[in-house]
């Protein structure tokens, strides 16, 4: 579902490193980030409580937005939205569980409702979908973003790849991304389940297109570029698990969409070189994943492959 761009309140995730076949740990908001009334979080009120304040929630006020399966509003006095279906309009309160799914966590659902309907975190933030039809807005939203740190691209990597573990794909659309400049944060809002025949995943490039969608100056694309290289080697250094398995991390197509844009020479010789040094990277990490032997000759090649994959800029 893409939605229209949406604000709310942004929470803090730590995510721990995972210990099996590479994958990350559930992203959990921090304790203290929910709104609270008269004492209470929304979650810890009665059933009969919430779901009159969802109900009471259900007016134009509250709208946040629409896409082309359902439409969503915000739950007053909470830091909660809720998504409701068009054909369960009238029927989205004839259930009501906590009990949500691993893939449920992915796309922020805390509780749902009937048929389909669901609640969800509600984010503070703008999302590029917001400066679609107007370029000297959008180049500086997106000169905002190239200043952001590297751990707020590396979290988004991190959504992304938590979606990866539990079989979703990341809907990288315009509206699918909120950005908190006074928190730092690039946050996802949309995945869907992978399907058979689907096209394969390629999450750095997805990042990219994400953060550069409806088109950026050259000088900032680069620096986006650079961040998200930066925040995809951060989970090369020795005594890391990656939050993905190595293989995913796609240098070579993210590098070969900028090589292509802006340095046109030579590309099939550019190509062949950075992919012999990628592939040498990635063989590094599994021995280095295995034997710590290998770290101080890990941390060498970063450094060098770093300087190859930023050459271009």
């Amino acid at each position: 579902m893409k939605l229209l761009p949406i604000n709310g309140i942004s929470y803090n995730v730590t995510i721990p490193t995972s210990t099996k076949k590479c994958k990350t740990s559930m992203l959990k908001p921090e304790q203290g980030d929910t709104f609270t009334f008269t004492g209470k979080d929304l979650l810890k009120l009665s059933e009969r409580e919430i779901l009159n304040r969802v109900k009471e929630s259900i007016n134009y006020k509250y709208f946040l937005g629409q896409g082309t399966e359902a439409e969503v509003y915000r739950i007053k006095d909470s830091n909660y939205c809720v998504r409701i279906p068009y054909e369960a309009r009238d029927l989205y309160l004839s259930d009501f569980t906590k009990n949500v799914t691993d893939m449920d966590k992915v796309n922020h659902v805390v509780a749902k409702l009937g048929f389909e309907s669901t609640i969800m975190k509600y984010f503070e933030g703008e999302t590029p979908k917001k400066y679609q039809s107007n370029n000297n807005e959008r180049f500086k939203f997106q000169e905002k973003i190239s200043k952001l740190p590297v751990k707020a691209y590396n979290i988004l990597l991190k959504h992304i790849a938590l979606g990866i573990d539990n079989e979703m794909k990341y809907d990288f659309s315009g509206g699918n991304l909120i950005v908190n400049f006074e928190t730092k944060e690039l946050i996802p809002i949309d995945f869907m389940e992978i399907k058979e025949n689907s096209e394969s995943i390629k999450p750095l490039s997805q990042m990219f297109s994400v953060l550069t969608c409806y088109g950026a100056k050259k000088n900032t694309e680069l620096k986006i570029y650079k961040k998200i290289i930066d925040s995809a080697l951060e989970e090369f250094k020795p005594n890391n698990i990656p939050c993905m398995d190595v293989e995913l991390f796609d240098f070579e197509s993210i590098y070969e969409n900028i090589l292509k844009k802006h340095s046109k020479h030579n590309l099939e010789k550019k190509m062949n070189k950075i992919n012999g040094i990628i592939g040498e990277l990635k063989e590094l990490k599994k021995k280095e994943i295995l034997d710590k032997s290998y770290s101080e000759t890990l941390n060498d090649k970063i450094s060098k492959t770093k300087q190859e994959i930023f050459a271009i800029c």
